[in-house]
Formats: structure tokens, sequence, C-alpha cells
């Protein structure tokens, strides 16, 4: 199994570029995401949403981190690199930054749905209900045409603020483009507006949910020529 892995890493395309850090210039790898980048990635996107709106809301604050942590392992594992785009940045060897795309015309077998689904709902706990709630409040919002969405992308903490979240998101812009597909987002905070703008997505829906819920922004993105 793991010589299999290795030659699969071999076939991955990679980019390198240069980051500017506060002290030195670092480089980071851009490649796709494996079965071997699954515990580093779900602790990335753990960290990441930890104190972020939307999980607030709908994840049972105790022990939550680590149901976030879980939660995102669980996608990643049965969903994201199943059946969809997996992007990694990495830097001196690490995975700092994780991006999870779907293509809306891969359909996600019903069984895999249903497995997820279970888990989701005991992770989530005692606020399971409000996420229910949440989610029907802004399920109309995705295209009904083909297009990209972004399940998730998170950077570690320490590594944030550095183009890591834009060198991991391009690679399937770049798809998008050139297959003339939009790409569709969902955000709980209102500092990730201006920096998904800059890659060319616009607001196309806004709403606060109820009972004193996060606000949500829905993004869009229509295909640029190339």
């Amino acid at each position: 199994m793991a010589a299999a892995a290795g030659c699969e890493r071999l076939a991955v395309a990679v980019r390198t570029e240069s980051l500017e850090g506060n002290d030195r210039a670092v480089r980071i790898e851009v490649r796709t995401g494996g079965v071997w980048d699954l515990d580093r990635a779900s602790t990335v996107l753990g960290q990441a949403f930890a104190d972020y709106a939307w999980t607030r809301w709908t994840v049972d604050h105790d022990d939550h981190q680590h149901r976030i942590t879980e939660l995102q392992r669980t996608a990643l594992e049965s969903v994201g690199l199943a059946f969809g785009h997996v992007w990694v940045g990495v830097v001196e060897g690490i995975v700092q930054s994780v991006a999870v795309w779907m293509d809306s015309s891969i359909v996600v077998p019903s069984d895999v749905r249903h497995q997820v689904h279970r888990i989701t709902t005991e992770l989530e706990g005692v606020r399971h209900e409000a996420s229910v709630a949440a989610e029907r409040e802004i399920a109309g919002w995705r295209p009904q045409e083909r297009h990209f969405y972004l399940a998730t992308v998170g950077t570690a903490p320490p590594m944030q603020g550095r183009g890591l979240a834009s060198a991991v998101l391009r690679p399937v812009l770049r798809i998008a483009n050139d297959e003339g597909v939009c790409a569709f987002l969902e955000t709980s905070s209102k500092s990730n507006i201006a920096f998904y703008s800059t890659l060319g997505f616009e607001i196309a829906h806004h709403r606060q949910i109820s009972d004193g819920g996060p606000d949500v922004w829905a993004m869009l993105r229509r295909p640029k020529a190339r």
C-alpha cells in the first residue's frame, strides 16, 4: 500500500511559488491531496474553523475543535478525496493549507451521503437541529447549472495571511475557466468577502440565519476568458 501511494504522489500536478513571510521567503508546493494527507489536512481545517461563525452556530461547543476536526476528516475521507478536487499547500514538507472543491455534475452515492449524515449528526451534537435549520435557509442559493462548489478552504493559523489560500484555490479556478464553468461558495466571515473578490467572486446572496445565527454570504464567480 505504501509503495502504491508513493507512485501516486509522483503523478500529481505540482506547482512551486515563493511566499514572503515575516522574516524570510519560503517556498510553497501546491499539489493534489491524497489519503496520505488526511490526518494533517483534517488538523489544519479543524484549526482554521475553530472560531468561525458558522461552525460556532452549528457544532456543539463541548470539545468544539475536536468535533470540527472530525467533521472535516469525515467529509474529506468519504466525499472530498473520493469524489472532489482536493488541493494542498505544502511548506517545508508540511501541509499548511487545504482546499476542497466539488463538481456539481458528480453525484455522490446515496449510501455515502447517508453515512456522512449519520456521523455529522453525532458530531454536531446539541447543535444539529440548528445546523439543519441553517442549511435549510440557504438551500436554494446554489446555481442550477454545473458549477464548482467550494466545500472548504483553510490555512493553519500561524501561516495565514501569506497567500496560501489563494495558491490552493487557483488550480480549480483555472479548470473552471478552461471548462467555462462557474464557481460558487458560501462564507460567514465578512472579512473573507474582500479576499474572494480578488479571485473574481461577487456577492450573489446575503442573509442572517434566524434566531441570532451568523450572517452568510453566497459568492459566485463567472469563468474568465483565457
